[in-house]
Order: C-alpha cells, then sequence, then structure tokens
C-alpha cells in the first residue's frame, strides 16, 4: 500500500468510526458502516483514486458493415 491508499484508508476508518457511534455503536454492522463511510470519502474527493474506465474504440465502418446495416 503506497501512502495515499494509507491515508484514504484511515480517513475512511474515522468516517466509519463517527457512522458507528452515531448508529448507538451496534455490533455485526462493520462492513456496513465501511461502505457507507467509502461512499461518504468518495463523494467529498470525488474518487480520485479510481482509474478512469476506457472506452471502446470507435471503429470507421467497413463496406461490409454499411451494406448490411442498408439490408436492415
Amino acid at each position: 500500500m503506497n501512502r495515499m491508499e494509507i491515508e484514504r484508508d484511515e480517513q475512511i476508518r474515522e468516517i466509519a468510526y463517527r457512522i458507528w457511534q452515531e448508529e448507538g455503536c451496534p455490533t455485526g454492522s462493520e462492513v456496513a458502516h465501511w461502505l457507507k463511510a467509502q461512499s461518504v470519502w468518495e463523494e467529498k474527493h470525488g474518487s480520485k483514486s479510481k482509474p478512469k474506465q476506457s472506452r471502446p474504440l470507435k471503429r470507421p465502418k467497413t463496406r461490409k458493415t454499411a451494406a448490411a446495416e442498408t439490408e436492415l
């Protein structure tokens, strides 16, 4: 883990802890609190840590493709 990931996880952990406290310190909700905290963190930071998804390449239509489309 790099330093940025460690800082991110620490911030998420703090948010999850606050959520846990606000909900009255219930047991067995660790995963739900973590996921909610992760969403809060991503909203606040614009989810910069996620890699951008690549878009499929747009290929020019070949004669066969164009002909097949006109037949339909």
